[in-house]
Formats: structure tokens, C-alpha cells, sequence
């Protein structure tokens, strides 16, 4: 992971220091591939975006995610980059939003395995608000859909399909977003109807 510990620091002076979460997830042999394909220049980290707007959260689509599935939207800091530089690039390209940060909210060692194999991830989350923009991707290469969704959608029908996409990468973001959701309730950052009945 080439985030510096000092700019991991910076981030948690000025937003918080977040609880930390330890999960682990068996991947199959084609999203073994593709993890490891994102790790260019040895990254082993995501930055994940829970942006609220008149409480409903952003949330994006992959081409390859079937209809009706979103989640919230991440992406890796490049290196050279701060954290803060990082995450306005990436949700200018998932979402086409400027944001405001407002809380470093939770951060995730995951392990994924695939057989003997083992990558020690990082997830680095924070909520935020709409600034300015519309939704919709910049970066259409890698992003089918961007859009507002109600919270209940994704605590129900959308959660549902996450955990039995047969994915652990989505499976691990259902699990996020449950985890997310407590931390946001906790801290009042989200209109009450944030945490509905799954």
C-alpha cells in the first residue's frame, strides 16, 4: 500500500479517527484476477465514498453488475497523490460530484484468498455531501450508471442482491454498507431513516 501514514494522519486530524474492522472473504479464481490486476504500483487499498444528498446516498454501477445492483462508490488513491486529491478525482470520475468531506467513518483490513494465495486489503471509508454537479459518470470505460438511491432500497432489495450476487467483493460491500450505516447512525450524519429494517 504506498498511502503514507502521514497522510493517513492528516485525514484522521482533520475528520476523524476511525473505528477499525477486520473481515476476510474466499474469492473465486476470476475475482482473484481482477484484484489482482488492480494492483498496480503494489496498491492494496480502496477509498470508499458514502456522499448524501436529501437523504439518499450515491451510488454507482459497474458494466458488469446486473440490473438493479449499485453500491457506493470507490477507487484507489494513484500514487503522488494525497488522500484528499484522490478521492475528489475518483468521485468526479464515478459520479461526476464535487463533494465535501465530512467524516473519516470506518477503515477494513480484509483478507481475500483465493487456494494459498492471500491479499491484506485496506478499505478507507468516508461520508460526505454533494457540493455541486450532476450525477453521471465521467468515466464510462469503467462505470455503467451513476444515481441517487433511497437508503431503504439499499438496506432491502439491493442488499439482498449484493450477498447472493455470488461475488465476496460484493458480498464484502453489503457488508460495508451495513457497517457504514451503524457508524452514520451513531453519528447522526443522515436523516433518521438511515438505518430501516433489513
Amino acid at each position: 500500500m504506498y498511502l503514507s501514514d502521514q497522510d493517513i494522519g492528516r485525514m484522521e486530524k482533520r475528520y476523524g479517527v476511525p473505528p477499525v474492522e477486520r473481515m476476510s472473504f474466499e474469492m473465486g479464481e476470476r475475482e482473484w484476477a481482477n484484484l489482482r490486476g488492480s494492483q498496480a504500483h503494489g496498491r492494496a487499498h480502496d477509498v470508499t465514498l458514502f456522499v448524501f444528498h436529501k437523504g439518499r446516498l450515491a451510488v454507482i454501477a459497474k458494466h458488469n453488475y446486473p440490473p438493479g445492483l449499485y453500491r457506493a462508490p470507490s477507487g484507489g488513491v494513484l500514487p503522488g497523490e494525497s488522500m484528499t486529491e484522490g478521492i475528489a478525482r475518483e468521485m468526479m470520475e464515478e459520479t461526476g460530484l464535487e463533494i465535501r468531506l465530512k467524516s473519516y467513518v470506518l477503515r477494513v483490513h480484509v483478507d481475500f484468498t483465493h487456494r494459498k494465495g492471500r491479499i491484506a486489503w485496506t478499505t478507507h471509508v468516508f461520508t460526505g455531501e454533494r457540493v455541486a454537479g450532476r450525477i453521471r459518470p465521467r468515466d464510462t470505460q469503467e462505470i455503467r450508471e451513476a444515481r441517487w438511491a433511497d437508503l431503504g432500497d439499499l438496506s432491502g432489495a439491493v442488499r439482498k442482491k449484493l450477498i447472493t450476487s455470488g461475488s465476496a467483493g460484493l458480498r464484502y460491500r453489503a457488508l460495508l454498507h451495513d457497517r457504514v450505516m451503524e457508524e452514520v447512525a451513531k453519528r447522526r450524519e443522515c436523516p433518521g431513516d438511515a438505518m430501516q429494517e433489513r
